[in-house]
């Protein structure tokens, strides 16, 4: 039986947010246009409408409109991320074969590259230690071969942000002429929503996101794909999409979508301020009340989505043991990514941690708890009590 959301204090959002009261009204109200929208009768051109609302809602909130690229409707940002890199791979293969991304990406980019790599093609893996990437292997890296650049925006175990990374990657691209020949993909998936995206003057060639990052549902994603550019479709048949992403439509997640992308266009800033408040809280508290427990990344001077905070347990407490004393509290944190804790061997530690600049054992003894403007003061004096009780329970 699911417990009543009244019960619980979930700081997991950024492995999925909780619905919004509005979405789910509207979604409630959006499942009676169920026709599909490829349909020609009145029912379906209804339902057609709605769709290219959702799609104008997210080209606006990205300070685009349709003359500036597509946005493609997928199953979520993980298909989106796979169609970006499997489909433009495809589509610029003969111009050369080499790929630069980075040891952090999710693995909805990393999974992918590593399959690229068997197909034939080189990939470069920056490093991002110290929250910067590395961009003197950048720059070494590049050559008339480079045909991809991925990057993800905000990192979901670190909370680090690499937008002024990016932007320097297009800049030296163009210095050196390279940019018409090469595609720029950045996973946007924990930034989109959170932070003001401007692709008017962000000159990505491709962009993922997903709706239950904001607030939307699952099983509706997005990818932007610039005018000119041209990637190859990885699923075939109706011709759905523009002819990139065949499948009837899931109407209701993505009106959801764009309802739950027109709330955190509008909201942005109101929630950006509401979440600096709470993450401050937080440190506060931790460090009066936890004062053994380390704040990862904090103390480096890098640049920090507030939405994403990474903790390490000490006395070589796992991050396991400590989630599961929590969760039968009814806190609901976590211990890395949910596309890949649940898969991890108990042997194996988190990568990103790792690569980020964690030894093993930091890493193995991190959690992350990740805020949304549900959460509450309350729910941090709630689970900063807990903590506390379980740092004396499992050390004891």
């Amino acid at each position: 039986m699911n417990e009543k959301a009244d019960n619980i204090i979930y700081l997991d959002s950024a492995s999925t947010a909780k619905p919004s009261p509005e979405v789910l009204d509207f979604l409630a109200y959006s499942l009676n246009s169920y026709a599909n929208p490829d349909s020609m009768h009145g029912f379906g051109l209804d339902a057609e409408k709605q769709v290219g609302n959702s799609r104008n809602i997210i080209a606006s909130s990205l300070n685009i409109n349709k003359t500036a690229g597509d946005i493609i409707f997928t199953s979520s940002g993980t298909e989106a991320n796979n169609l970006a890199l499997f489909g433009a791979a495809e589509a610029l293969k003969n111009r050369g074969n080499k790929i630069i991304t980075t040891d952090i990406e999710h693995p909805s980019v990393y999974a992918p590259m590593l399959e690229l790599e068997k197909k034939g093609f080189e990939v470069v893996f920056l490093s991002a230690k110290n929250g910067r990437l590395d961009l003197d292997k950048f720059k070494n890296s590049l050559c008339e071969k480079v045909i991809l650049i991925s990057a993800m925006l905000i990192n979901n175990e670190t909370g680090g942000i690499f937008e002024s990374d990016i932007k320097e990657i297009i800049k030296i691209t163009e210095s050196l002429n390279l940019r018409g020949n090469l595609y720029i993909h950045c996973d946007a998936v924990q930034a989109y929503g959170k932070i003001n995206i401007d692709l008017n003057r962000f000159k990505l060639d491709m962009m993922s996101a997903s709706s239950h990052k904001i607030h939307g549902i699952k099983g509706s994603g997005a990818l932007f794909l610039r005018k000119g550019r041209r990637i190859i479709p990885q699923i075939f048949g109706g011709g759905q999409e523009n002819n990139y992403r065949s499948s009837t439509l899931n109407t209701p997640g993505i009106f959801a979508f764009g309802k739950a992308a027109a709330e955190a266009s509008e909201n942005l800033y109101k929630n950006q301020e509401y979440i600096n408040n709470l993450f401050d809280y937080a440190v506060l508290q931790i460090k009066q009340k936890c004062p053994d427990v380390m704040f990862n990344f904090i103390d480096l001077n890098q640049n920090l989505s507030k939405y994403i905070m990474s903790l390490r347990l000490p006395y070589n407490i796992k991050s396991e043991v400590m989630q599961n004393y929590l969760s039968g509290r009814k806190i609901y944190i976590s211990s890395g990514s949910a596309c890949s804790e649940k898969r991890r061997k108990s042997h194996e530690s988190n990568r990103v941690l790792l690569n980020s600049g964690l030894n093993r054992n930091e890493a193995d003894s991190t959690i992350r708890i990740s805020f949304s403007k549900y959460n509450t003061a309350d729910e941090i004096d709630g689970f900063v009590s807990a903590l506390k009780d379980g740092l004396t329970v499992i050390k004891n």
